[in-house]
């Protein structure tokens, strides 16, 4: 038994060891940046369709609830990655592209 244990323990040792690996060294892991354009479109869509001049809180709730993400995941995305000019440059571009793309959609709720 002990030796089934042992290899048990060994490959968790290694499984660990590799995920660590796969990391950047002295990167904190953020969500993805896909995520993070996601949520933040999904942010400014239910902004935009609130009647108030700022997303409602319970809706801000919702929409982060279903895309699975906290504000702290937001805001660590936006700490891990602010100084890099060109990647978040990218990720803005991303993010006004996606909303326009949303804007010139036809409505289809009538």
């Amino acid at each position: 038994m002990s030796g089934v244990r042992g290899r048990r323990a060994g490959l968790a040792v290694v499984i660990a060891g590799l995920a660590a690996a796969a990391c950047a060294p002295g990167e904190p892991e953020t969500i993805s940046r896909e995520t993070f354009v996601q949520t933040y479109v999904a942010l400014r869509a239910a902004e935009l369709r609130s009647s108030e001049a700022v997303i409602p809180d319970e809706d801000r709730e919702r929409v982060l609830a279903e895309m699975g993400v906290s504000e702290e995941d937001l805001l660590a995305f936006a700490e891990v990655h602010g100084d890099d000019v060109l990647f978040m440059e990218a990720v803005w571009t991303d993010v006004q592209n996606r909303l326009v793309e949303l804007s010139s959609r036809p409505d289809t709720t009538g």
